[in-house]
């Protein structure tokens, strides 16, 4: 079909909009690989002609891939549309997958307990794979638009299409749902782990303060003001400091016995 490219315009969404003689739209793309920012496009689909309005460079990227790739034999705007949607999802599930395998990673650090900046790593995949969320339920959306095809100028194997298009789009929207709960679940994990950490400090700073407990009993017994029988006598402190050490040994003997560590 006749194809024009053009210098694109900004976009925030993935949408479809159905005109009397034609169906316009955008494309809006997460931030993906060496990308810092979203990409975005527009379109327009008539009975005999697709246009582009990009200056981006990915929808030429995807009509490069549609020459060397497709060959058709009966050419049709809409075969070419679906096509080009196809080519600008390829590769998206082993994307998915490379994000799995990050939060997998993350996931295995938290527990061995050799993570640093969690959250610092953690919240980009969040924010990645909410905005795959979104990119992917848009495009859900789109397919169904378009497999309505109010105004016709789609042919019936070309609503079939794109209805296996709209499918794939869901399935890839509750993989990055699934994607989500994983990155909260590691989340969980890592707050339970510092947790525990903090639990075995508390335990730690326990445990001492009651070692010495008695023995500030003890210290501040003999640091009253007024004299005291042993003071008189040369085995007084030997005297206390075994006292001392029995009390101590006997705190520890106990706080084992009822495993307090």
């Amino acid at each position: 079909p006749p194809l024009t490219a053009l210098n694109g315009q900004g976009a925030r969404f993935c949408k479809a909009e159905v005109h009397p003689e034609e169906i316009t739209g955008t494309f809006c793309i997460p931030v993906r690989d060496k990308r810092k920012t979203r990409s975005s496009f527009c379109y327009t689909l008539r009975p005999n002609a697709l246009i582009l309005v990009d200056d981006t460079g990915i929808a030429a990227a995807c009509l490069e891939k549609i020459r060397t790739s497709k060959r058709w034999k009966s050419p049709s705007s809409g075969r070419f549309f679906y096509d080009f949607l196809e080519a600008l999802t390829t590769g998206d599930v082993i994307h998915l997958e490379e994000l799995e395998n990050r939060i997998a990673k993350l996931e295995t650090a938290v527990l061995s307990g050799t993570l640093e900046d969690f959250n610092h790593k953690m919240l980009p995949l969040r924010k990645e794979v909410m905005d795959l969320t979104h990119y992917y339920t848009q495009l859900e959306e789109l397919g169904a638009e378009m497999e309505e095809n109010e105004t016709g100028v789609l042919n019936r194997d070309e609503v079939r299409l794109f209805h296996l298009f709209g499918d794939r789009m869901g399935r890839l929207r509750e993989e990055t749902q699934m994607l989500r709960e994983y990155s909260m679940q590691v989340r969980e994990v890592y707050q339970s782990q510092i947790d525990l950490r903090q639990n075995k400090i508390m335990k730690i700073l326990t445990v001492v303060t009651t070692l010495f407990l008695p023995l500030t009993l003890v210290a501040g017994w003999y640091g009253m003001n007024f004299d005291m029988p042993e003071f008189s006598s040369p085995f007084g402190y030997p005297a206390v400091i075994l006292l001392s050490a029995v009390i101590l040994s006997l705190c520890v003997w106990l706080m084992k016995k009822k495993k307090f560590w």
